[in-house]
């Protein structure tokens, strides 16, 4: 039943991926179709604009007109020469022809702006509807992925653990080629919005033109209006060549932005081509995997059925060996149970023979003969335990690789082999206690019959029992000897065991276990045969394992071809990419010429018009400069002498109210003297009144020298503060009228640089040097007024 659901399964897997394949194969033709109809359209309005617009827009149409098919790129190009240049390529560029006519469009807008607008809105519009369709493509090959997914994941459950990496290795080539799909939109869209930029930055520089063009007028009539004065041709010239080395250097600057960007449009052809390229890789891998997947589940399904037939041989086998097992565990149970008999018959043997001990007398004899046995069986042991040794050693290296799934199964079966010895053990002592009964019934018959008759033998026999419990108390030390004997040595087998154990880590850890082996050669000789199939089954599977590896290295071998081929045809199709690419850049650099002759053209007309502008706007800007410079020079003299007639009034002030203080203080001073003399003629007449008065005066003298003091110091804070604002007005006047002169020099020598401006420069120069000296007078007359405040000082002092 399993096996059929799994076939039911594997055929709906296959069914569903013919399913797949069709409807690819559908969505390739149906894009096929839908290319040829938009390739027939372009080629149509290709040849409307050739018409109206000559070889320029012919050479564009070639360029960008015929879309290609998905699966071929038709490449052609006109040459000046009337030549046609056609390449075939094996991989799709779709948006190459959005970004494809970049310098013919500048061309074309230069020379005729309202017909390049309308033909970019054309391009624009077809572009979009091109990306529409790119987009209505993606999202149709979006779903058939998430139908793919979805069928992928019902293949997993059909296939289950088998084919479950085979699956995702698939959904990884899957996801790559979304990747690679979501690249190649987001690299649309900068495409897009880069060529939008590029035709924003056109039309501003084409304004630019415009307004440069209108400057050249204005210079032309400039010029024509200083073609009168012959003494300012000179510097007229040397400005206009001024700014038409300006001028040069903005077009050798906009040349290099169109190059920027022409490179920029060619990185990003290159980077849409090589999505492209890997589109198809991964397309190419898909199918590839698809059939290696095929292939594989084929295999699989055969690898599968010759499982399943190794799978029901081991089955049978497991069966053998289970029913051998329930055998062996019934046997186990009899086995309990006759040990439980048996042990019930020890002990009825064992009270029996506590009442007889004549009987044991003959026992003791018979086991010395059991130890005789048991010396001969020992030495047997050791002889058959070489031999097995030298087989053992024979075998090591095919029994290790067994040994590990087998030790579980000896530790139980040396358990076993310890159980099984101790029952023959015991089966054999009440063997031999039986047999030894019935040897010694008759013979106690007939000396209970010989006792009855002869006292002298019962009394001779008394002695003889004596003798022989004695024997019987010496064979059950010799017993109890045994028994201690053997209790060491199965202490010692316990500890060997032990020992084992820990060595079986080491080298030597197989022999030991041969030696155990050895001890149970008898149950191993019965499972020898089932050891034998496990070989063989091994054998079997070993072949099967190297059939399987011969056939993944075939496989690898296959792959490695495969891919071998793929380079070379990647390299093949690189050789053929930068041909095209040669040819691409060898027809833009011819068209970049042909734009560069044009632009010096029209910039030579452009210059000179601007030359006659900036004449006459330099004439007007000198006439309304000179008349600013007068007013603003004559404002500027009116308020320095407003400011310094104001600065006279308040020096004077401070002046008299200097004087008015000096007088005071002089007459205090003249008052001190007079009471000095006073105080000097009246000290003869009365000592301790003049102290008094001494130290009056003392103390009214020192408070007024205070006060002096404090004025002094008041009066220098004050002429030092005057000082430092009247240098501070004066500095920050003279330095904003130097300021203003200044700019207004540079913005004449700036716009002009004719002699006039340099005869008012010269006036300007001089009337600053004017400024200057009334500077520097200021600063004599604020120093004297520095002296005269020094010397009253020195008079208070």
């Amino acid at each position: 039943m399993e096996d059929q659901e799994r076939q039911k399964k594997l055929e709906a897997g296959k069914a569903k991926l013919a399913e797949y394949r069709q409807r690819k194969a559908d969505a390739d033709g149906q894009k096929k179709s839908k290319k040829k109809k938009k390739g027939a359209g372009a080629q149509s309005t290709g040849h409307m604009q050739s018409e109206e617009h000559g070889q320029s827009q012919g050479e564009k149409k070639t360029g960008s007109a015929a879309d290609p098919p998905a699966t071929e790129f038709t490449f052609s190009r006109t040459l000046r020469s009337g030549e046609t240049v056609k390449h075939d390529e094996t991989y799709t560029i779709e948006p190459e022809s959005e970004v494809s006519t970049t310098a013919e469009d500048y061309t074309s807008e230069e020379e005729d702006l309202p017909v390049s607008g309308s033909q970019s809105e054309h391009e624009a519009k077809g572009s979009q509807v091109r990306l529409q369709i790119m987009e209505d493509e993606l999202a149709a090959k979006q779903q058939a992925m998430e139908k793919l997914s979805r069928e992928l994941e019902e293949t997993r459950a059909a296939f289950g653990t088998e084919g479950l990496q085979q699956l995702q290795d698939f959904e990884a080539a899957i996801n790559q080629r979304d990747g690679i799909i979501t690249q190649l939109t987001a690299n649309l869209q900068q495409a897009r919005k880069e060529k939008d930029d590029i035709m924003r930055e056109f039309l501003e520089m084409t304004e630019q033109s415009q307004k440069l063009q209108i400057q050249f007028q204005q210079l032309q009539a400039g010029e024509s209006l200083r073609n009168s004065s012959h003494s300012n041709t000179a510097a007229d010239l040397l400005q206009a060549r001024a700014q038409i080395t300006g001028l040069q250097q903005q077009v050798l600057q906009r040349d290099t932005q169109l190059r920027a960007y022409l490179e920029q449009v060619d990185e990003q052809r290159l980077q849409i081509n090589q999505l492209q390229h890997s589109l198809k890789e991964s397309e190419t891998l898909g199918r590839t995997q698809e059939e290696s997947f095929e292939q594989r589940l084929n295999e699989k399904d055969a690898l599968i059925a010759e499982q399943k037939g190794i799978i029901e041989g081991h089955e049978t086998s497991l069966t053998k060996v289970k029913n051998d097992l329930v055998i062996s565990e019934k046997l186990v149970i009899d086995l309990k149970d006759h040990i439980a008999e048996k042990n019930q018959v020890l002990e009825s043997c064992q009270i029996e023979l506590s009442s007889s001990k004549q009987k044991e007398r003959l026992s003791s004899v018979e086991i010395q003969q059991l130890m005789g046995t048991v010396e001969d069986l020992q030495k047997r042991y050791h002889k058959d335990s070489q031999s097995e040794r030298k087989v053992v050693e024979q075998f090591e290296v095919d029994m290790e690789r067994k040994m590990e799934q087998l030790r579980a199964e000896l530790d139980e079966m040396y358990g076993q082999q310890i159980v099984q010895m101790k029952h023959e053990l015991t089966l054999q002592h009440s063997a031999e206690v039986d047999r030894l009964m019935k040897q010694d019934k008759p013979e106690l018959e007939r000396l209970r019959t010989e006792a009855t008759a002869n006292l002298d033998q019962i009394n001779t026999l008394n002695m003889k029992i004596a003798e022989l419990q004695e024997r019987v108390e010496q064979s059950q030390t010799l017993k109890e000897k045994m028994r201690q004997e053997l209790s060491q040595v199965s202490e010692e087998k316990l500890n060997l065991q032990g020992k084992v154990e820990d060595l079986k880590q080491e080298i030597h850890s197989m022999r030991g276990k041969a030696e155990r082996i050895s001890q149970s050669i008898t149950h191993q000789e019965q499972k020898q045969g089932e050891v034998l199939r496990l070989q063989e089954t091994i054998s079997c599977l070993q072949a099967q394992l190297s059939a399987a590896e011969e056939a993944n290295r075939d496989l690898e071998s296959k792959h490695e071809s495969e891919v071998t081929n793929y380079k070379i045809k990647l390299e093949m199709l690189e050789r053929e990419k930068d041909e095209v690419l040669d040819m691409m850049a060898e027809s833009q650099e011819a068209e970049l010429e042909r734009l560069r002759t044009q632009m010096l053209f029209s910039h030579e007309e452009e210059l000179t018009k601007l030359r006659e502008d900036l004449q006459r706007e330099s004439a007007l800007n000198l006439e309304n400069l000179k008349v600013e410079m007068e007013l603003k020079q004559e404002q500027a003299l009116q308020n320095l002498r407003k400011g310094l007639q104001e600065q006279l009034h308040v020096m004077e002030c401070e002046k008299e109210s200097l004087g008015t203080e000096k007088d005071a203080l002089l007459n205090e001073i003249s008052v001190l003297k007079e009471d000095l003399k006073q105080s000097k003629s009246r000290e003869l007449a009365a000592q301790q009144a003049d102290k008094v008065e001494s130290d009056r005066t003392g103390k009214e003298a020192k408070e007024k020298g205070t006060q002096l003091l404090r004025k002094i110091k008041v009066l220098k804070n004050s002429e030092e503060r005057e000082e430092g604002w009247e240098s501070q007005f004066e500095n920050t006047n003279i330095e904003d009228s130097n300021e203003a002169i200044k700019g207004k020099r540079k913005s004449m020598l700036e716009e002009t640089g004719s002699s006039r401006t340099q005869e008012k420069i010269e006036a300007l120069a001089v009337e600053n040097e004017q400024l200057k000296s009334n500077k520097w007078s200021c600063k004599k007359k604020l120093k004297s007024s520095g002296t005269l405040s020094l010397l009253l000082r020195k008079t208070l002092r």
